[in-house]
């Protein structure tokens, strides 16, 4: 009877421990679909998008897309001598056609994205509700802490995807992107040092900005550095999105 009761808690631990990860996994896919790509690209650092499709295994070739075209065509003839009688004859043809598509880095970001998903290698962070969502092996590592409960400057060795609030100015001949995470005091602010090069300005013209004016934007980058005297979480940006 012993050994029956301590299997069956065995079995409902690791039952519990399943579920919990399952409906947390269920809530990230949930909370990230559509993020990253709900808007307008405003910075993408082609080089880098290059570098991660090629640790992906992404191939730079051309994409080949196909498509398939389905026709059917029938005719029934009505029998005059027998009541009710009928036959049909019923011919369908399918038609593929296929060519070759340029895989251009607005492209491959999508794929990036897709396929960081499905290897769940992307911590999100919404910065205006201070929500984290944990990769499974950060939680892991972080000994199952909650998302609630760990900083962002935790999230050391993979990507992140960063949403909130953020103002922009130009430094030098780079575009800088801050917003304010957390209430502490200082506040923290996450930094964002865009590339002028990179910087889709036919899009997002960074002078029509005041210095106060917030916006909306996400961005898919990595940790760089972290400075506690300032407050300061530094991001080294692939993507952007308004």
């Amino acid at each position: 009877m012993a050994v029956w009761l301590l299997t069956a808690a065995c079995v409902a631990v690791v039952a519990q421990y399943v579920v919990a990860r399952w409906v947390a996994a269920r809530r990230r896919r949930r909370l990230r679909d559509g993020r990253m790509f709900s808007g307008m690209c405003i910075y993408l650092h082609e080089t880098r998008v290059e570098g991660v499709a090629d640790i992906l295994g992404i191939p730079k070739a051309d994409v080949n897309v196909s498509h398939e075209t389905s026709l059917s065509t029938g005719f029934g003839l009505f029998s005059r001598f027998t009541l009710g009688g009928r036959a049909e004859r019923d011919r369908n043809t399918q038609t593929r056609t296929e060519y070759w598509e340029p895989n251009t880095p607005m492209k491959t970001i999508r794929l990036i994205m897709d396929r960081l998903r499905e290897r769940d290698m992307v911590v999100d962070a919404d910065l205006a509700t201070e929500q984290l969502f944990l990769t499974a092996a950060l939680a892991d590592q972080l000994r199952g802490a909650e998302a609630s409960g760990t900083p962002l400057t935790a999230v050391r060795g993979t990507y992140v995807s960063v949403s909130g609030l953020f103002t922009v100015r130009r430094d030098g001949e780079d575009v800088v992107l801050r917003a304010r995470y957390g209430t502490g005091e200082p506040p923290a602010q996450v930094k964002i040092t865009c590339e002028r090069s990179w910087v889709r300005e036919e899009e997002f013209r960074v002078d029509s900005f005041s210095a106060d004016e917030e916006f909306p934007a996400t961005c898919l980058g990595r940790v760089r550095t972290w400075n506690g005297t300032t407050g300061e979480l530094t991001l080294d940006p692939i993507s952007v999105f308004q």
